[in-house]
């Protein structure tokens, strides 16, 4: 087996990533889900997610980038941490790290054999339930300390729910993947803390009075201590630059004085790189589930790691910066909450600038939403489409653009689409799906951007 042949195999399972959400009947998807296969899998795997510790992080948006900065925090204590995440952006190899290293292509071809050995007598095995064996595999064999592991979808039926992790995380819950997880934020709520385990402490981002309820609720029915942003933690913003951002953090305490001004020594001021007030709030739900693990003596990091590890982090097709003057910007936005958070962040590090934003989203997206968010910092729009089969076709959005009144053109093909304003004199924001971001980060830095990028080979 080559590496294309492991891609090809994996791609042909059964694949919620690249299934047309508009095409499947309702309810088929959380039918075909099913964690007791997946611990049939890892059991005939041996059981490898049992061999070390675990985080756990479920969310709408922001989900990848916290994982991102606790990864970066642990790292710098010199641990091997093992860090899985979806989608990837240009290789399958991101989905897999240790150290911030990529897996190899070597690795990728065995642990594709042997998921591909153990599910002969396990029918039904999805695309993502094989690459999460393949990850949990690839951690064990590499004697990872500790893992962070991003859930794909949803959390309830997801296949990275068969953990036992030291603390698990929920960030911002909105309205996305509907057809599949609920229609309203307390639905989605209900799917995303299916991943709190008995007597598991959770961590919360802030969430609206509908999506907190639930988590509370579930919280305390599986006796698993919460901690919530905004009623224990709170962050204020500093300064922002195009290189970094500021935030001061604060636990939330009732005795304070000029002698004691801080209760732990995890508040003060911080900086990332990652920009967006978003972030912000990304980095202390990390500050914050790495107290509980400290406190609950499941690891011992000092302050002086996490402000060096969110200072260092790095999470790529996120409000990326890939050229200063005029801006270009390629942020993963891919629904409306996301995308009206890229339009706060735009006015925060650009004021006054507007837009020629290149778009293209996936059909189960809400596409008219998302450019009614953009459209009063727009100059034109240039439309494109993902090279996926969930990809928007180019002429519906044109016609969403212009019932809109909005200056439009199109290029179907994202390579084209990026050369059209490579070399134009205008602020440029790339958005609307990961898929697209992935692309157009590959063709930039294919183009000449001097950035090395690793690219798959098209699977037929």
């Amino acid at each position: 087996m080559t590496y294309p042949e492991a891609l090809a195999y994996l791609y042909a399972l059964t694949n919620y990533e690249r299934v047309d959400p508009a095409g499947d009947t309702a309810g088929s998807v959380a039918r075909a889900l099913d964690l007791e296969r997946m611990r049939a899998l890892l059991a005939a795997l041996g059981n490898p997610h049992e061999r070390y510790k675990s985080i756990h992080i479920a969310g709408t948006k922001g989900k990848g980038s916290t994982a991102a900065m606790i990864d970066s925090c642990l790292r710098q204590l010199d641990l091997r941490v093992g860090l899985f995440t979806s989608p990837h952006l240009t290789t399958f190899r991101e989905r897999m790290r240790i150290n911030g290293e990529l897996i190899s292509r070597e690795d990728v071809v065995d642990l594709a054999q042997r998921v591909k050995l153990a599910t002969e007598h396990i029918p039904g095995v999805t695309t993502f339930e094989a690459i999460t064996a393949m990850g949990f595999l690839h951690f064990a064999r590499q004697d990872v300390d500790w893992a962070v592991i991003e859930v794909g979808l949803g959390g309830r039926l997801d296949a990275t729910n068969v953990i036992t992790p030291q603390v698990s995380i929920i960030t911002s819950l909105s309205l996305d993947h509907t057809r599949w997880l609920g229609n309203t934020l307390a639905e989605i709520a209900t799917e995303k803390a299916g991943i709190i385990k008995p007597g598991v402490p959770i961590v919360s981002q802030q969430q609206t009075l509908e999506a907190a309820a639930v988590i509370e609720r579930t919280a305390h029915e599986r006796n698993a201590p919460l901690t919530m942003l905004g009623r224990h933690w709170r962050w204020t913003p500093g300064l922002t630059t195009l290189e970094k951002q500021t935030f001061e953090v604060k636990q939330v305490a009732r005795v304070r004085s000029n002698e004691h001004p801080f209760v732990n020594d995890l508040e003060g001021w911080y900086e990332t790189t990652l920009l967006g007030k978003h972030q912000c709030e990304n980095a202390t739900t990390a500050i914050a589930a790495l107290d509980v693990l400290r406190t609950a003596g499941n690891i011992d990091i000092s302050a002086r790691a996490i402000r060096d590890g969110l200072r260092v982090t790095f999470w790529p097709g996120r409000f990326e910066i890939l050229r200063a003057d005029p801006p270009l910007i390629l942020d993963g936005a891919h629904n409306v909450d996301s995308v009206n958070k890229l339009a706060m962040t735009l006015a925060e590090v650009f004021p006054g600038r507007r837009w020629t934003f290149v778009f293209g989203c996936y059909k189960d997206k809400d596409a008219q939403g998302m450019l009614k968010a953009l459209a009063g910092r727009a100059t034109r729009w240039i439309m494109t489409q993902p090279s996926n089969a969930r990809g928007m076709p180019v002429d519906q959005l044109v016609e969403i653009a212009k019932a809109r009144n909005l200056r439009v053109v199109a290029f179907p093909q994202v390579q084209d689409a990026m050369a059209s304003i490579a070399q134009a004199n205008e602020a440029v924001c790339v958005t609307g799906s990961v898929a697209l971001v992935g692309e157009a980060r590959a063709v930039w830095g294919i183009g000449g951007s001097g950035v090395g990028v690793d690219v798959d080979p098209l699977i037929p």
